[in-house]
């Protein structure tokens, strides 16, 4: 009996897709703070992908433009967001969300997502300084936070 390589090829393919969709969610929810904008703009971004033609990466990239895109105010940590987001994410994760929204922005693409500058301006319609500035300072909060939390200092120290 043969190897069902097609079967097999459309499993890793789908495990791809499931990965990708998984770290675009948590990379949407962190650009917009909401659990719900974060399901918007992968829907979204799922809506325009064609599985056929398009890379899994390229789904990434609809996710983050979808996510960008949604104008969102900042939501300040409820009991309920917070619960909600440690579903989700990682404790050092869950410091970004705090963040306020331009900072935020600019680290995630800037430092998680790993998008030059110049993209992150032109995504964000900022000046590529103000991008650095922004990368920056959330850096500094982030860099103070981590020393209100036990375990990440000792880790850092």
């Amino acid at each position: 009996m043969e190897p069902n390589i097609t079967g097999t090829a459309t499993r890793m393919c789908e495990r791809r897709i499931v990965h990708t969709i998984s770290r675009a969610f948590r990379t949407a929810h962190l650009l917009t703070a909401s659990i719900q904008q974060a399901e918007s703009a992968v829907l979204e971004a799922i809506d325009s992908f064609d599985p056929d033609g398009e890379t899994e990466e390229t789904l990434f990239r609809y996710v983050v433009h979808a996510a960008v895109r949604s104008s969102v105010e900042h939501i300040l940590p409820s009991a309920s967001n917070q619960s909600e987001s440690a579903m989700f994410l990682p404790v050092e994760l869950q410091a970004v969300l705090n963040l306020p929204p331009n900072l935020r922005r600019c680290f995630v693409l800037r430092v998680l997502v790993g998008l030059s500058r110049q993209i992150c301006a032109r995504l964000l319609r900022l000046d590529a300084r103000r991008v650095d500035q922004y990368t920056c300072a959330a850096l500094q909060c982030l860099a103070a936070s981590t020393q209100d939390v036990p375990h990440l200092r000792q880790a850092s120290g």
